[in-house]
């Protein structure tokens, strides 16, 4: 691996920790909007619901619904996207001067549409968020209708929406939680690798293609350490012994980590007479490492327990005894593969 391209890598894992803390302040604010709809929903039930008629249920699942819809519509307008754009592109752009080189930025056009039509797994993150508000609401009717008919007082039912510590009780509201702090994460993801693919394209004279650089650690996903160093020139077309599709890039499932990192012309190839830039390292739950360490690299440092627990044991057995590869773990369109489809390889 080209030296400079290296220097390029760590220039993006330091964006993608900034990424990860400004992902957090966001989720708080997600989390503040859900905090109050989850007193709302207490109070709507604690006040409203004093009889079981089929009306007043009715009635009360009605304004429910459009409490749910305002919160989630409320969370959507607190998300500056083109901001975070512009900022993703420029810092990408700048990122090259450490290697000697200028970098031009995508126009404010090509900024806009890529928010704009950034999808996550196939699908629009307006279309997300729309679909867990609908999901929390149908199942806030659900745990309220289930309530009635189980004959529970007014306490029962609130604990199935919020839940109890005191009584171990999960409710609701902590699923949506969860779904609603992976949506911001996977979205700010997905807008700020759109932005740095898009930098590298209006750079098209520098970099000839993108490589995936996954975290190197024991929550990576069985998706993205198959994918870990798969590389593709510009159009998305694999290269440099890739087989896996390009799928457009990272982030390839709720939640990721990975990030796209540019491949450059060498400095030979660009014509210019200076020696190659030093290597620099990367971090990995085993501390600063080589920055070209590859997955396989990364667990042969580790015991037989980690790749097990990282892998399970039938995939771990498979990948010791040599019957397959790690980039084996998925399909050729990064679909993951059973157990069974692995050992039939």
């Amino acid at each position: 691996m080209d030296r400079k391209d290296l220097i390029l890598q760590d220039s993006a894992i330091t964006r993608q920790i900034n990424l990860l803390r400004f992902s957090a302040g966001e989720k708080k604010k997600v989390l503040a909007i859900l905090t109050q709809l989850q007193k709302d929903l207490r109070a709507k039930l604690l006040l409203d619901l004093t009889d079981f008629s089929r009306a007043r249920v009715n009635k009360l699942l009605k304004e429910s619904t459009a409490v749910i819809d305002a919160a989630y519509n409320g969370m959507q307008q607190k998300f500056d996207f083109p901001g975070l754009a512009e900022h993703e592109a420029a810092a990408t752009a700048r990122s090259f001067a450490a290697i000697g080189l200028d970098a031009a930025l995508p126009t404010e056009a090509v900024l806009k549409a890529l928010v704009n039509g950034a999808l996550i797994e196939g699908s629009p993150a307006g279309a997300w968020w729309s679909r867990q508000s609908d999901d929390t609401a149908f199942k806030f009717a659900a745990q309220v209708r289930q309530g009635i008919a189980g004959n529970e007082t007014v306490q029962q039912i609130v604990r199935r929406i919020i839940g109890s510590k005191r009584l171990g009780t999960v409710g609701i509201m902590e699923t949506s939680r969860r779904g609603a702090t992976a949506l911001v994460h996977t979205s700010i993801q997905q807008v700020a690798n759109d932005a740095r693919l898009a930098t590298f394209k209006e750079n098209d004279d520098v970099v000839k293609g993108v490589m995936q650089l996954s975290t190197l650690d024991s929550h990576t996903t069985k998706i993205c350490i198959a994918y870990s160093g798969a590389s593709w020139d510009l159009d998305g077309n694999p290269i440099n012994g890739t087989t896996l599709a390009f799928n457009g890039g990272t982030p390839r499932h709720f939640n990721c980590r990975s990030v796209l990192t540019p491949i450059t012309l060498t400095y030979k190839e660009l014509g210019i007479d200076i020696p190659e830039a030093p290597p620099g390292t990367r971090a990995s739950d085993l501390g600063q490492i080589p920055a070209d360490t590859s997955f396989e690299s990364f667990l042969d440092r580790h015991d037989a327990a980690y790749t097990e627990k990282l892998l399970g044991p039938g995939r771990a057995k498979l990948y010791r005894d040599g019957k397959i590869t790690l980039n084996q773990l998925v399909d050729g369109t990064g679909r993951e593969l059973t157990l069974k489809q692995l050992a039939a390889l």
